[in-house]
């Protein structure tokens, strides 16, 4: 996403320096292997159906959502594992092609990452970091302190694959640049006191919310795949987050953190919405400068918000019902 600014004014973008972001990329061999696991796991109809009780029924929404669109017959689970089963057996050849073409585009989606960072941060140079393209169910676009992996298989059934991996490598950049100055780990979750924890999630909220926002995701597309009504999927969030500002409860909080943030879910919604309507209200350069607060002390969108939200009765508060 390119923000599109009044000719009249002259937007000051930040001088982003990328160049020690190396690119690595699987060999196909390791693709073949992974095929040939996934054909076994998926071969028994039977052992399939039993292992996936539990998943199938979570994601209910998204298999009537498939349906709808034609992409299954019907919600049956038998219908499901022979969709998954032909999606192993094409899978591979296709996977392979996308990597070539990732391969092949690879210095565009640089310049692509470049400038949608420039369009909202401050200067600066990333320091070493690499992104991996490579097989892996657990990594949907993920980093971790300044390695990030990409699953070539999230991007099966992807018209624009390529728009969704600069999309996903920007998102995950800004992580890094996020986290320079505010360190978070969940592995670290059990040694934070409540007040700590508390304030991470808020901060982690932000960071999510904002690393949308930059790299030009569309949540409500997101959701919308899944089944969801956006518009009241929005105010269900508020309400969660509302929920988290008034919890003090440790238990509730951990649990809060582990599934508010599943999916690009309500927390993630949360900090987009705030970020989106923060921007619009004064402008892309304080909102520049408001980021870099924010990595220090996220808690001030939130009041930016608040004072938002009190001119504009129909925006929904974090902080009090309506």
């Amino acid at each position: 996403m390119s923000l599109e600014w009044p000719q009249n004014i002259e937007v000051q973008k930040g001088n982003i320096d990328i160049s020690n972001l190396s690119y690595d990329f699987c060999d196909d061999e390791l693709i073949n292997t992974y095929y040939e696991q996934k054909s076994l796991e998926i071969a028994d109809r039977d052992k399939w159906l039993e292992e996936n009780q539990e998943n199938l029924l979570q994601s209910k929404d998204r298999i009537a959502k498939a349906v709808q669109d034609g992409l299954i017959a019907n919600d049956n689970p038998e219908t499901i594992w022979q969709f998954q089963s032909d999606r192993a057996k094409k899978g591979k050849e296709k996977i392979v092609e996308i990597k070539k073409e990732l391969e092949r585009k690879i210095e565009q989606i640089k310049i692509d990452v470049t400038k949608r960072l420039s369009e909202f941060l401050p200067n600066w140079k990333s320091e070493n970091a690499t992104v991996t393209f490579t097989m892996n169910d657990k990594a949907d676009f993920c980093v971790d302190r300044n390695e990030i992996t990409v699953d070539l298989g999230r991007l099966l059934g992807n018209e624009d694959f390529v728009e969704k991996v600069t999309e996903g490598i920007t998102h995950e950049v800004f992580h890094i640049w996020m986290k320079e100055k505010n360190k978070w780990s969940d592995s670290n979750q059990d040694n934070e006191s409540d007040e700590a924890l508390k304030y991470q999630i808020v901060f982690r909220t932000i960071d999510e919310g904002l690393a949308v926002l930059v790299s030009g995701q569309s949540l409500s597309e997101h959701h919308e795949q899944e089944g969801r009504d956006y518009q009241k999927y929005i105010t269900e969030s508020f309400e969660f987050f509302r929920e988290f500002l008034a919890q003090n409860n440790r238990a509730e909080l951990e649990k809060m953190n582990e599934q508010e943030f599943k999916n690009m879910g309500h927390f993630y919604v949360v900090g987009n919405e705030i970020a989106k309507t923060v921007l619009r209200q004064i402008g892309v350069e304080k909102f520049r400068k408001l980021i870099e607060d924010c990595r220090l002390n996220p808690g001030k969108i939130l009041d930016e918000y608040e004072s938002v939200c009190n001119n504009n009765p129909e925006l929904i508060s974090i902080r009090k019902e309506k």
